[in-house]
């Protein structure tokens, strides 16, 4: 297995347990945050699909602004967030195809302070990709943890379809 299938295996995975916590969220939940101050559940949806987007944009070696991309990303219901976040993975996965081994190896200038490069300012294409995994685990967990401050507990979703399938 090629580091193209291996980056498109991690994002699926991840892209997966997104799905499992957006499929338990309403057009209510949008504005809804567990304290005062925290990101809403539409906030976090947003965090993700716009960093997406400003690597997507890195990545290829644009000179955009990412203020300006994290605006174009607003959206205010969550079936556009659910075709937002679809129609960005589906560009991240065409640049990844589109990508050889010696493209993925190959150095990415970045900022230092920037959390996908850990602290150096270039790093491996490949591994700036893997970082929008683990960010977009990060955002999904505290989505999980929101659904379990509203009474969703993670633990009874894989129950649910069990029982579904025992009484069909």
């Amino acid at each position: 297995m090629d580091s193209r299938e291996l980056l498109k295996s991690r994002l699926a995975y991840v892209r997966r347990d997104l799905d499992e916590a957006v499929s338990r969220l309403t057009d209510e939940d949008m504005g809804w945050a567990p304290a005062e101050g925290m990101r809403t559940i539409g906030g976090q949806l947003h965090e993700i699909a716009a960093t997406e987007l400003q690597d997507i944009a890195l990545f290829r070696g644009e000179t955009t602004r990412f203020d300006e991309i994290a605006k174009g990303a607003k959206r205010g219901t969550l079936a556009e967030y659910k075709e937002l976040l679809a129609a960005t993975r589906g560009e991240l996965i065409a640049l990844i195809d589109s990508l050889s081994e010696a493209d993925l190896a190959k150095p990415l200038q970045v900022d230092p302070r920037w959390f996908e490069s850990f602290g150096n300012s270039e790093v491996p294409l490949a591994e700036a990709i893997r970082s929008v995994a683990m960010h977009e685990w990060y955002h999904t967990a505290q989505l999980v943890s929101y659904l379990w401050a509203k009474g969703d507990n993670p633990y009874d979703w894989g129950k649910e379809g069990a029982a579904n399938a025992q009484s069909g």
